[in-house]
C-alpha cells in the first residue's frame, strides 16, 4: 500500500538540481556486497590490533631486557662491593693475626730475656747471697735428726727381746712422737763433725702422710703391756669384752648424731612401709674387721642400706605371696593363651632390675645402683611406672631402657677381592652407625645387649635345610658339593665376580670364612633383641646388623642377603612365645620379596612395605599393589608401591601421605602385639638412582618411628637392612634411636607440612586403596583427604572430631528434652 502524498517527506534542499530522484530498493547483491565490505573492515581492524599487540610486546620485551640488564649491572656491582668488604675484612683478620704473632713472638723473647738473666745471676752470685744450697744448720739438724731416728728404731728393734716392763714402755713411748723430735736421756751430744747441738734451738718438722701414728700405736701397746705380761705370750685373763652391737633404733634420734629413719629417708623415691627398728647385724658393705665411718654420712649410709635390704626382702615376701594368689585365680578362671605363658614365663625367669638408690649421691660421688631379683608378672602387658594392684601391694617402678645389638665378627663379612669401594654393601656401614651412636651420647642411654649366632634349627624356620646347610655352615657346604676340587675353585652355586671375588649373583658376595657367621649372628642378635622387646626387659630395641635379610627367600639369597633375619624373628615370636599378631613394616626402597613370601598367606603377620615399584622395573621386580596375599592371609599383604620413576621423585610428604592414609589406619585395626621393622635407609637423600633415589630426610625417619611407637603398648624393634650413604644412614639411625628413647625429634621444615603429595603418589595410594578397601573397613574414609598436605589433614580431622563433638552433644540434649517433656508437660504460656 502507498503512502498519501501528505505522507511523503519534504526535501529541505534549496538547490532543487540537487534533488536526488527516489531511489528504488536495493538489490540483493547489493546487500551481499555490503557484507563482504563490512568483513573486510573487521579483518582490517583486526590485522591493526594485532599489529598493535605485537608493537606492544616488543616494547615490554625491550623494557623488560633494559630492566634486566640494569639489574644485572647492580647485583654485579654489589657482588663487588660485597667482595671488596670481603678482602678488606680479611685483611683486617690477617693484619690482627699479624700483629697477634708478633706480640706472642715478643713477649716470648721477653721471658727468654728474663730467664737468661736469672740464669746469668745465678752463674755470677756471691757467696754471702741467697742459694738453693742447703747453710750449715740446715745440713747438722737434718742429719741429727736422721742419727736421732736411727737410734729410736734400733731401741724399738730391742724392745721386742727385753721383758716388759710398764716403766719401761712409759719412758719410751714418748720417744716415738714424730710431732717433735726425738728426746732421750742424752739431751744433748757432743759431736766432732756436727758441734754441739741444744734441745731449745728444737723445732718440729711435718710429718708426711705415708709414716704411720707411731704415738697411737705406742699408746695402744702400753695399754696391751698393763692387761699381759708379755705381748709374745697369749692373754691369761680371757678375752677382751668387745663392744656391744647396738641395735639401731629408728624410732627416736641417736645419741651420737645418727639421723632417724624419718631425717634419713625424707628423699626416697618408694614409699616403704613405717619400719620401727631394724635388726642387729653387721651393716652391709664392712667387712668383720673394717673399723665404724667416723662422720656422720657414711653412718646414715649404713642405716639406709640396712632399711633398704629389709624393705625389699618384706616386698619380695609379698610379692611372692601375690604370684601364689594370681595362680589360683587364672587356675580358677583360665587367661588367654598369650597372656597366661607371659605370666608362667615370668615366674619362672627372674629379671635383674636396677633400682635408683634411697639417698641422692652428691655430685662428685658415682650413683651407686641395688641389684634385686624379683619376678616380674606383666611382661607382655602394656604397664605404666606407678600402677598398684588391687590389694595394695606397692608395684616396684622399674626403669625399662631401649635395646642395641652390635657385633664386630659382622665386619668381617667382605669381598676376598679386598676393595670395599667396589661393593655398596661393607662392613663400614655398620661400623659408622655405631660410632655416630656412641659420638651423639645415645648408645650410653641404651642397653647394649650381647648378640649369638642364630641355630639351624631357628634358621629353617623360614629356609630350607639345604639352603641352611649350604649358607650356614662351610665344612658341610664343601660336603654339598661334590665337584669342588681344591680349595679356590668356584662351585656351580657361586659365580666369579669382575672385582675377583666370589659371590652368589653379581652383587652378593661371599667370603668363604666369615660369610656365614656374620649372616647367622646377624639373625641370632635380630632374635635375641626381639625377644628381649616382647619379654618386656627392654621396652624397644635398634639392631645394627649386617648383612641384611629382607631379599633372601626360602631357597634363594639374593640383594646382599642370605637369611631374613626379621622373618625368622616373627617366626620364633610364634612358635616360642604365641605371638598372636606381628605387623612388620618395611621402608626399605626395594620390596622384601623374603619377607612377602614367608608370610603371605598368614593372617597372623601383617606385612606392610612401603617401596619404589615403578611398575615391576625396579629391583626386584616384586610387590605389586594388587599382591594382596593368599587364602587365609588374603589381605593382610599389603604394598605401598611407589610409581612414576624419578618424576619427580618421592620425598617427606609423600612418605607422610601415605602413612596417614595407609600404614597407620590398617596397623590401628590390626592392633598388633609386637611391631618389627625392616628399617632399610636408601629412600634418604644421597644413594643415586640404582639404589634408590628419591629424597626423604633423615628426619622424617624419626617421625616414622614415633608414629609406630603408639602401637603394640611400644613394643618396636628396628632391623638395619639397606642404605650404603654413610652420612644418609647414620642421620637416619640417630633420628631412629632418639625417636626409640622418647627424646624430642627436631621439627620437620614447615614447607614440608604445607607440601601436598605429588601426583604419582596420589596415583599410587589410590591403587592401594582400591585393593584394599574390600578389607579394611579404615580405608573407606582415608580417600577423603589423600591430596591434602600434612598440616590441612590434621585441620580437616580436628574439624570433624568438633562437628562429631557437637552433633553428638546436640543427640543427647534433645533425648534429655524429649525425656523431660514426657515426665512433666511444659507450661502454655499465656494469650497477648
Amino acid at each position: 500500500m502507498s503512502l498519501p502524498p501528505a505522507a511523503i517527506p519534504m526535501d529541505l534542499r534549496v538547490d532543487p538540481q540537487h534533488v536526488a530522484p527516489p531511489q528504488a530498493p536495493a538489490a540483493p547483491a547489493d546487500a551481499c556486497q555490503r557484507e563482504q565490505q563490512l568483513q573486510h573492515e573487521l579483518l582490517a581492524l583486526k590485522h591493526r590490533q594485532q599489529i598493535q599487540r605485537q608493537l606492544l610486546i616488543a616494547e615490554f620485551q625491550r623494557q623488560h631486557e633494559q630492566l634486566s640488564r640494569q639489574h644485572e649491572a647492580q647485583l654485579q656491582e654489589h657482588i663487588k662491593h660485597q667482595q671488596e668488604l670481603l678482602a678488606l675484612k680479611h685483611q683486617q683478620e690477617l693484619l690482627e693475626h699479624q700483629r697477634k704473632l708478633e706480640r706472642h713472638r715478643r713477649e716470648q723473647e721477653l721471658e727468654k730475656q728474663q730467664r737468661e738473666e736469672k740464669l746469668r745471676q745465678l752463674k755470677n752470685k756471691e757467696r754471702g747471697q741467697e742459694s738453693a744450697v742447703a747453710s750449715t744448720e740446715v745440713k747438722m739438724r737434718l742429719q741429727e735428726f736422721v742419727l736421732n731416728k736411727k737410734k729410736a728404731l734400733a731401741q724399738r728393734s730391742l724392745n721386742h727381746c727385753m721383758p716388759s716392763d710398764p716403766r719401761y714402755w712409759k719412758t719410751q713411748h714418748s720417744s716415738l712422737d714424730q710431732s717433735s723430735p726425738p728426746q732421750t736421756g742424752m739431751s744433748t751430744y757432743n759431736n766432732p763433725v756436727l758441734g754441739l747441738y741444744d734441745t731449745k734451738d728444737d723445732f718440729p718438722l711435718r710429718k708426711t702422710a705415708s709414716e704411720p701414728n707411731l704415738k697411737l700405736r705406742s699408746r695402744l701397746k702400753q695399754k696391751v703391756t698393763e692387761r699381759r705380761s708379755s705381748p709374745l705370750l697369749r692373754r691369761r685373763d680371757g678375752p677382751v669384752a668387745t663392744a656391744k652391737k647396738r641395735s639401731l633404733d629408728m624410732t627416736g634420734e641417736s645419741a651420737r648424731g645418727v639421723p632417724t629413719a624419718k631425717g634419713g629417708l625424707g628423699s626416697l623415691p618408694l614409699q616403704s612401709p613405717s619400719i620401727h627398728k631394724l635388726r642387729a647385724h653387721r651393716p652391709l658393705g664392712r667387712t668383720q674387721s673394717a673399723p665404724l665411718p667416723q662422720n656422720a654420712h657414711a653412718l646414715q649410709q649404713l642405716v639406709v642400706q640396712q632399711q633398704h635390704q629389709q624393705f625389699l626382702e618384706k616386698h619380695k615376701q609379698q610379692f611372692q605371696q601375690q604370684q601364689l594368689h594370681m595362680s589360683k585365680v587364672s587356675a580358677a578362671q583360665p587367661s588367654p593363651a598369650w597372656h597366661s605363658r607371659s605370666l608362667s614365663r615370668a615366674l619362672s625367669h627372674s629379671l635383674s632390675l636396677s633400682l635408683s638408690p634411697f639417698l641422692s649421691p652428691s655430685p662428685s660421688s658415682s650413683p651407686s645402683r641395688t641389684l634385686l631379683t624379683l619376678p616380674f608378672e606383666f611382661l607382655l602387658s602394656p604397664w605404666q611406672p606407678g600402677d598398684h594392684a588391687d590389694d595394695g601391694f606397692l608395684c616396684v617402678c622399674v626403669l625399662v631402657l631401649s635395646g642395641l645389638v652390635y657385633d664386630t665378627l659382622m665386619q668381617k663379612h667382605q669381598c676376598m677381592c679386598g676393595n670395599t669401594n667396589t661393593h655398596p654393601e661393607h662392613a663400614g656401614r655398620i661400623q659408622s652407625i655405631w660410632s655416630r651412636l656412641q659420638e651423639t651420647g645415645l648408645r650410653s642411654k641404651c642397653e647394649c645387649i650381647r648378640g649369638r649366632k642364630a641355630t639351624l634349627e631357628e634358621l629353617q624356620t623360614v629356609h630350607t635345610e639345604a639352603h641352611v646347610l649350604l649358607y650356614g655352615t662351610n665344612p658341610l657346604r664343601q660336603r654339598l658339593d661334590s665337584k669342588t676340587q681344591h680349595a679356590h675353585s668356584v662351585t656351580p652355586m657361586f659365580v666369579r665376580l669382575p672385582c675377583g671375588g666370589i659371590g652368589v649373583d653379581s652383587d652378593t658376595i661371599w667370603n668363604e670364612v666369615h660369610s656365614s657367621s656374620a649372616a647367622r649372628l646377624a639373625v641370632g642378635s635380630v632374635v635375641e633383641l626381639v625377644f628381649k622387646v616382647a619379654s618386656g626387659e627392654l621396652k624397644n630395641g635398634f639392631a645394627v646388623v649386617r648383612p641384611p635379610g629382607h631379599h633372601a627367600e626360602e631357597s634363594t639369597p639374593m640383594g646382599f642377603c642370605y637369611f631374613n633375619s626379621v622373618a625368622i624373628a616373627a617366626k620364633l615370636l610364634q612358635q616360642r612365645l604365641n605371638v598372636s599378631k606381628i605387623l612388620i613394616v618395611d621402608w626399605d626402597v626395594h620390596h622384601g620379596n623374603g619377607t612377602q613370601q614367608a608370610f603371605y598367606n598368614d593372617p597372623n603377620v601383617l606385612y606392610l612395605s612401603l617401596h619404589r615399584y615403578d611398575d615391576g622395573n625396579f629391583f626386584p621386580g616384586s610387590g605389586a599393589p594388587d599382591e594382596v596375599g593368599s587364602g587365609p592371609g588374603l589381605g593382610f599383604n599389603v604394598n605401598m608401591a611407589f610409581t612414576g620413576g624419578l618424576d619427580p621423585p618421592m620425598g617427606d610428604a609423600e612418605y607422610l601421605a601415605a602413612f596417614r592414609t595407609v600404614v597407620m589406619p590398617i596397623a590401628n585395626e590390626f592392633a598388633p602385639d609386637v611391631v618389627l621393622v625392616s628399617s632399610g635407609f636408601d629412600a634418604v637423600e644421597g644413594h643415586p638412582s640404582p639404589l634408590g633415589g628419591y629424597r626423604l630426610t633423615a628426619k622424617c625417619f624419626g617421625y616414622l618411628t614415633k608414629q609406630l611407637m603408639a602401637l603394640a603398648g611400644g613394643r618396636v624393634v628396628l632391623a638395619l637392612e639397606g642404605g650404603h650413604d654413610l652420612t644418609a644412614i647414620c642421620d637416619a639411625s640417630e633420628a631412629c634411636v632418639s625417636a626409640l628413647l622418647g627424646n624430642e625429634l627436631e621439627p620437620l621444615p614447615e614447607e614440608v607440612l604445607q607440601q601436598r603429595p605429588n601426583l604419582n603418589a596420589v596415583r599410587s595410594i589410590e591403587k592401594v586403596l582400591e585393593a584394599h578397601g574390600k578389607y579394611w573397613r579404615c580405608l573407606q574414609r582415608s580417600g577423603s583427604t589423600l591430596g591434602y598436605s600434612l598440616i590441612e589433614a590434621q585441620k580437616c580431622e580436628s574439624e570433624e572430631a568438633e562437628t562429631v563433638t557437637a552433633m553428638a552433644s546436640l543427640s543427647v540434649a534433645a533425648k534429655h528434652m524429649g525425656k523431660r517433656s514426657e515426665e512433666e508437660p511444659m507450661e502454655e504460656e499465656p494469650p497477648l
